[in-house]
């Protein structure tokens, strides 16, 4: 290039015209620079043109500017490597794309400028400081404009910022000097909406946290921006965390003091749910744990001939951790303390990863974890009842890892004190989890009584609110059982236990526990539509206990009811003791074994009870003498002397009227009773009862409750022959039923009659006169009665008419002639005329 060209192409660039300068830059460019061959042709024209290109670096046409650049950039690339140059061009770019202000506001000028800025960290770097380090000539300049750029609102001028941050730590041993300044703008994009820029504020982190000398508070800092990106919804950012992460484990200074905070970016990635990060940053562990055991050679070599893998290891859900990862976490527990607030964290996704990552360090720390449960177990049991079901899930891999890699003495002396005080679900499902999968089945078949002694207490098995929880609380009786089927404790046979059996917990036997904890569910989901689950649950507990579930109640329904607590009190039908009372009852039924212990039981309660609960009870009592014949297969005798005093002490002094709507409520479910009594038990036994109390039914009848006097009509549905007396008694009110304004007792009125039975055969001889007079006041008696059936029989109910019907035919059977005579009476052109000729028939 000649004098004259130069001082055209100088001349040119000056020209007030637009065009003209564009064109001498072009052809500079592309005619001028090419020519030149030497380094002292390049050097030479460098200098009597670089001032007049970097001037039209500011000038205010774009295109002028862009022009200028890439002029620059060709001549850069010809010129010697000579520091001298960086001295020229690096402060013009400062002060075009590294002050406060912008100045550039062409955001595709202001990346070539920053390309132009990597081109020169290429050109002129030394990273050993071999020649000197030529940037540290320019290396404020630098750093200045990437202050400034890492800031830059446009999003490739901020990536390529981030590049050539990376580029300088590998161009200058001197980043350290300034590289601090580099961290704030850095973390700033760490939050920008593309990935990719975020991808590479973190690789620019990772390098500048390894020149920060001696502010380990600079690198924490780093590493508690760049954590939260573990939860981005893009693999590759995830992944970029964790190289970060493994990055710091192999190059950071001091980084064993860093160790606890630098594996949350590893140990997540382990667990990410993308294989192509958790393979990627598991190559980099793993290398990163083969340079620990190089400098820890001595002490791991020596652990390395004595360990083996823990009994009952899950091998086909985990890979074990080698020797040097694992020995990396166990020297840094500190970093739980840092999960375990995360865990508590009120965002689903922080305690979700914070959760998978316990898991990794469980699995990584493996028994000597075991030093750091007191601190692990509230925590682990809050996430194990947590709103967010994926985050119980893992809190409940956590706790099976910990029951097969911890010590057992260790964690189960700390529940065993502990979980009294904080019987949540949470803690209840985490205690489960340990003690199933524990490992150490001597050990814990040993303190199987001490567990299932947990569960007796009032405020763990009586938590009947909670669905969750009494089917947690069922699924530890089912291991706790199957434990003890291991130590053949359940299987010592019933012989073994007394009635001098102690009552605490610990030291009765495990099937007694068991079946208290297993029955009060049953008793407090009994009847509760929404709960048949927990209900068949409960009660296949009590058949693994024994086949025989009636021969479980009769050895230990006695000790359960004992214990059943403020029964003395003015208990409603929501109070706890209720409840569980009226679901023993109705679930267990009447046995004579604890018959007596029952009765009692329920005598006091129903004496203190308030009228709801009273209410509650009989309703309990009803629905268990339904099933009094199952239960009950004694004699006749033997059948009555135990429900006379049964029926005097608890049912008939609620049958007598009292006022008040609370009143007629208990006297409402007392009749129900002897309605269950009817169905439940055997005629000949409750032939042998009622005789006794059919003074009271015969009140009852007429009384005013609707409800009263159709269980009271129910109780006499199944009468056998009654004394003239007695039948006496109740007749007449029973007819008077078939107007009552209610449907139901008008047809079990109807119903009752049908069943109307003289008894001529007493214990004693009876003289044939006194039989027939006794006949004859009867015969007088149903004919009044059948006189008003066939009244009713116009009535335009068809069930009552039915019932009416039926009922006449079963009185047919022994008062033909009387029928026959009453028939002859009514009209040939009455409907029921033909029926009742054909029956007669």
């Amino acid at each position: 290039m000649t004098v004259e060209d130069v001082e055209s192409f100088c001349t040119a660039v000056q020209n007030p015209d637009r065009m003209v300068r564009q064109r001498a830059l072009k052809n500079f460019e592309q005619c001028f620079i090419p020519g030149l061959t030497s380094d002292d042709d390049c050097s030479r024209t460098f200098d009597e043109t670089y001032l007049h290109i970097l001037r039209c670096y500011s000038d205010r046409f774009e295109s002028v500017r862009t022009l200028a650049v890439t002029a620059m950039d060709t001549l850069l690339a010809k010129l010697p490597a000579n520091d001298y140059y960086l001295g020229c061009i690096v402060p013009v770019l400062a002060k075009r794309i590294g002050q406060a202000e912008i100045i550039e506001d062409s955001e595709e000028l202001r990346l070539q400028l920053l390309e132009q800025l990597e081109a020169l960290v290429a050109k002129f770097r030394d990273p050993d400081g071999v020649r000197g380090d030529p940037l540290l000539k320019v290396f404020d300049n630098v750093v200045d404009i990437l202050i400034k750029t890492l800031r830059d609102p446009y999003p490739a001028a901020q990536k390529k910022s981030c590049e050539i941050v990376i580029a300088l730590a590998e161009a200058t041993p001197s980043l350290h000097y300034r590289a601090e300044a580099l961290v704030a703008p850095a973390i700033s994009i760490l939050t920008h909406r593309h990935s990719a820029n975020r991808i590479a504020a973190i690789d620019a982190l990772g390098v500048l946290s390894l020149h920060i000398l001696s502010n380990g508070d600079r690198v924490s800092e780093i590493i508690m921006a760049v954590s939260p990106l573990l939860m981005d919804d893009v693999p590759f950012v995830r992944r970029a965390c964790g190289r970060v992460g493994c990055l710091m484990l192999h190059k950071l200074r001091d980084r064993y003091s860093f160790f606890h905070r630098i594996l949350p970016l590893v140990l997540n990635c382990l667990s990410d749910d993308t294989a192509e990060v958790r393979e990627d940053i598991a190559k980099r562990w793993q290398e990163a744990g083969e340079l620990y055991y190089r400098e820890n050679e001595t002490e791991l070599a020596k652990a390395a001939l004595i360990e083996k893998l823990p009994p009952g290891y899950p091998v086909e859900q985990y890979v074990r951790p080698s020797l040097a990862c694992r020995a990396i976490v166990q020297r840094s527990l500190r970093v739980v303390n840092l999960v375990l607030h995360e865990m508590e964290e009120w965002k689903e996704n922080i305690r979700l990863h914070a959760t998978k990552l316990l898991k990794q360090i469980v699995l990584h720390a493996e028994s000597t974890l075991s030093t750091q449960f007191l601190e692990i177990n509230p925590v682990l049991a809050k996430a194990c009842m947590d709103s967010e079901k994926t985050v119980v899930a893992e809190a409940l891999g956590v706790c099976e890892l910990m029951g097969i890699l911890l010590d057992y003495a260790t964690w189960s002396q700390h529940v065993l004190s502990v979980f009294r005080s904080y019987p949540t679900i949470g803690q209840l499902r985490c205690l489960r989890t340990l003690y199933a999968r524990c490992v150490q089945d001597e050990a814990k078949s040993n303190d199987v009584r001490r567990f299932a002694a947990l569960l007796l207490d009032p405020d763990v098995c009586h938590n009947y609110k909670d669905a969750a929880y009494q089917r947690e609380l069922l699924c530890f009786c089912t291991t706790l059982a199957s434990v003890g089927e291991k130590r053949d404790q359940l299987a010592a046979g019933l012989e073994e236990i007394t009635v001098s059996e102690p009552a605490d917990g610990e030291h009765q036997t495990l099937e007694r526990t068991l079946y208290t904890v297993a029955l009060k569910v049953i008793a407090f989901c009994h009847g509760v539509e929404e709960r048949n689950d927990i209900h068949e649950h409960g009660l296949c507990i009590l058949r693994q206990l024994d086949d025989n579930v009636d021969r479980l109640h009769a050895h230990h329904l006695t000790s359960v009811l004992n214990k059943i607590a403020h029964l003395d009190s003015e208990n409603s039908d929501a109070n706890t003791s209720i409840l569980l009372l009226c679901g023993i009852v109705s679930e267990c039924g009447f046995q004579e074994p604890y018959f007596e212990t029952l009765q009692e039981t329920l005598d006091k309660a129903l004496k203190h009870a308030a009228a709801e609960g009273k209410v509650k009870l009989f309703s309990a009592i009803s629905v268990a003498l339904l099933s009094w014949s199952d239960r009950n297969q004694q004699s006749i005798e033997m059948q009555n002397s135990m429900l006379k005093p049964f029926v005097d002490t608890l049912i008939a002094p609620y049958l007598i009227w009292a006022a008040g709507r609370s009143a007629e409520s208990i006297r409402a479910m007392a009749t129900a009773c002897f309605a269950s009594m009817a169905q439940g038990i055997k005629s000949e036994v409750y032939m042998l009862l009622l005789p006794n109390y059919i003074n009271v039914l015969a009140g009852l009848i007429d009384d005013n409750c609707i409800a009263t006097r159709a269980y009271t009509l129910k109780a006499l549905q199944h009468l056998q022959a009654l004394d003239f007396e007695l039948l006496k008694q109740i007749a007449f009110p029973v007819l008077s039923r078939l107007d009552d304004p209610s449907s139901e007792v008008r047809e079990l009125a109807a119903i009752c009659l049908g069943r109307l039975r003289l008894n001529v055969s007493g214990d004693d001889i009876t003289p044939a006169d006194q039989e027939q007079a006794l006949l004859e006041r009867w015969q007088d008696i149903l004919r009044q009665v059948l006189s008003v059936m066939f009244l009713h029989l116009e009535h335009p109910e068809i069930r009552l008419r039915t019932a009416i019907i039926d009922s006449i035919k079963r009185l047919y059977v022994d008062n033909r002639e009387l029928i026959k005579r009453l028939t002859e009476d009514i009209s040939p052109d009455r409907w029921y005329k033909k029926d009742l000729e054909n029956m007669m028939a």
